[in-house]
């Protein structure tokens, strides 16, 4: 098997990243909500950078702390920023899940309480957007259906078209 054999899942699994899924109210509220603590969490990173310098210290980062810290902050408030707008929500997800098991052995593992529930929760919740996707009230969905060429069951639709002359 040579990386040809491998072109077609690759497609198919960036074809689904970038498709916003099908219309749920559901899940744009769950963008909302999951936008709304990660984005003022990751700027908390800033505003109080010292205080997280010691945490991320004490959860076994040592020197990198404070680089750890920002590199938080800034993968959190841009992918907050990704959900609250819909722009490739299933990518956002990912990333902030691989973030969330970050926290849960380092934060969790020194701390426990919240440090374990939260992410926990938080995992679960953003799961939910990487199978349901942004919706069709996502920042720009057609682009990323055209990007993903027309990927998934949901066709774009185009005003004034009878439904058998809508592209397929």
């Amino acid at each position: 098997r040579g990386p040809a054999h491998y072109r077609v899942p690759m497609r198919r699994a960036i074809a689904f990243l970038l498709d916003p899924g099908p219309p749920r109210w559901g899940t744009l509220v769950l963008r909302l909500v999951l936008a709304a603590v990660y984005i003022p969490i990751g700027l908390g990173k800033f505003v109080n950078h010292d205080a997280y310098v010691e945490r991320f210290d004490r959860w076994g980062f040592g020197a990198a702390a404070g680089e750890v810290a920002i590199l938080v902050g800034v993968v959190e408030v841009v992918c907050g920023l990704m959900l609250l707008l819909g722009v490739l929500p299933r990518l956002a997800a990912l990333v902030l899940i691989g973030n969330m098991i970050g926290a849960l052995v380092t934060a969790g593992r020194i701390d426990g309480g919240q440090d374990i529930w939260l992410p926990l929760v938080l995992i679960v919740g953003l799961a939910a957007v990487v199978v349901w996707g942004a919706d069709r009230w996502a920042l720009a969905p057609g682009v990323a259906r055209l990007a993903a060429g027309g990927a998934g069951d949901h066709r774009v639709g185009h005003g004034g078209c009878a439904e058998g002359d809508r592209p397929r």
